[in-house]
């Protein structure tokens, strides 16, 4: 047999749980795993001693206009694939990972959803339920019944009760964030998911929830998991107001908000008893000066890509949750939630993705190191317990050593569910 490439000796994480083995990868996709001792390659990596997780993908990605740089900073953070919720076009060069798009519904493209839905590189509709950071946002019932009913692809949700925050504006206190949780109170999400997941049994259509913030929505969400699957987010695993907006100020700000410490640990058991199916990064890269306007000017959001997976190392080394449970929330899970080809594992016939861990390396990230566009972190600073040392895409290293060895070759992702679209004609 020839191959390009074997990864030697690595513990790999797989559906098999964690087994010592080599993997053989042959023009991008994996073609043999277990003893290869004897196979010759045309190169190889001596993974001894390193912990091989399938490709992690990454399905909230808001991409802003340097690609190349918060791609980088995917990518440095183990990151393989990116979903993009985006109002730019996502297209062509520039991507250090693999990419693909959520389609923003709005009132004028309703009923052109179906078609869409199914375009080259499209990962699905994203549906916003109130108005945040330029997005267009669908509001009322009739009307999302309306979007739902088109197509049949699933529908990821931003949930927030736009009624309810017009009612509430007074709550908003000039250049005070900590006010953002006042009038985007708790209800104001709850309240959302609530509605959205009536309009989505009436309509017959699957939903995901992106960035659930509060507990009392994973309680409602597990008593509809026949429809619905959910997504949390590290910023609202890691920090809890008042504190953090009186340490990060106006970088806090994000839309849901930061809850209070006993919603930040429901967040933590919803996990750890299955109820949240993703872990996605929520990385929204704003700029120092736009975050450095008086709050409210200044846009919800915080990159987070890069730190997302070196957060959930420190808990799988402090014993909350085990690697397998990772794995399953960043790479099985999305894979299978958004019919992604050939992604989400370590098995023969899947894309040679991997993120390639020191478990027991501590580390710090400098603020000098954040690769985002926007050059900072909420967790710069931070002391870390196991790091991404590789990443490999398609059989190809991107990074390793913790450093870039190539230039950008990201390829548009493929769906199961809209396989014919890509067939040659």
């Amino acid at each position: 047999m020839s191959v390009n490439l074997i990864i030697r000796g690595g513990i790999c994480v797989t559906h098999r749980g964690k087994i010592l083995e080599d993997i053989a990868i042959r023009d991008g996709i994996i073609v043999a795993i277990g003893d290869l001792s004897s196979v010759d390659a045309e190169n190889s990596i001596d993974a001894s001693g390193l912990h091989i997780l399938p490709g992690i993908i990454d399905s909230e990605f808001h991409m802003r206009s340097e690609i190349k740089n918060d791609t980088a900073a995917a990518v440095i953070g183990g990151i393989t694939s990116i979903l993009c919720v985006s109002n730019l076009p996502i297209e062509g060069e520039g991507f250090y990972c693999d990419y693909a798009y959520f389609k923003n519904a709005s009132l004028e493209n309703i009923k052109y959803l179906s078609e869409l839905e199914v375009e080259k590189g499209c990962a699905g509709i994203n549906l916003t339920m109130a108005k945040t950071n330029g997005f267009s946002s669908i509001e009322d019932d009739r009307t999302l019944l309306e979007a739902l009913k088109s197509g049949r692809r699933r529908v990821i949700i931003h949930a927030e009760d736009q009624s309810r925050l017009d009612m509430r504006k007074f709550y908003i206190k000039l250049n005070d964030v900590k006010s953002h949780t006042d009038w985007r109170d708790q209800k104001s999400s709850i309240n959302a998911t609530r509605r959205i997941l009536a309009v989505a049994r009436v309509a017959g259509r699957r939903v995901h929830l992106q960035h659930i913030s509060t507990d009392r929505e994973m309680a409602i969400i597990a008593a509809n998991k026949d429809i619905a699957t959910a997504a949390v987010s590290p910023n609202y695993l890691f920090l809890s107001g008042p504190d953090c907006y009186d340490h990060f100020y106006n970088y806090a700000k994000l839309d849901p908000p930061i809850r209070d410490e006993e919603n930040r640990i429901g967040l933590w058991k919803a996990l750890t008893n299955g109820i949240v199916d993703v872990l996605a990064s929520a990385h929204n890269p704003i700029q120092l000066n736009e975050k450095e306007k008086k709050y409210p000017n200044c846009p919800s959001g915080a990159p987070s890509a890069q730190t997302m997976v070196p957060l959930m190392l420190n808990q799988v080394n402090k014993g909350v949750i085990s690697i397998e449970t990772l794995v399953d929330l960043t790479s099985t899970s999305p894979a299978r939630i958004f019919n992604i080809a050939n992604k989400g594992r370590i098995a023969v016939g899947y894309d040679a993705d991997f993120a390639v861990v020191d478990l027991n390396k501590k580390w710090e990230l400098d603020d000098d190191n954040v690769e985002s566009s926007c050059g900072w972190d909420l967790h710069a600073g931070s002391s870390f317990t196991g790091q991404v040392v590789g990443t490999i895409i398609r059989g190809k290293k991107v990074v390793w050593a913790s450093k870039f060895l190539g230039l950008p070759f990201g390829e548009v992702i493929k769906f199961q569910d809209t396989y014919k679209r890509y067939v040659s004609k």
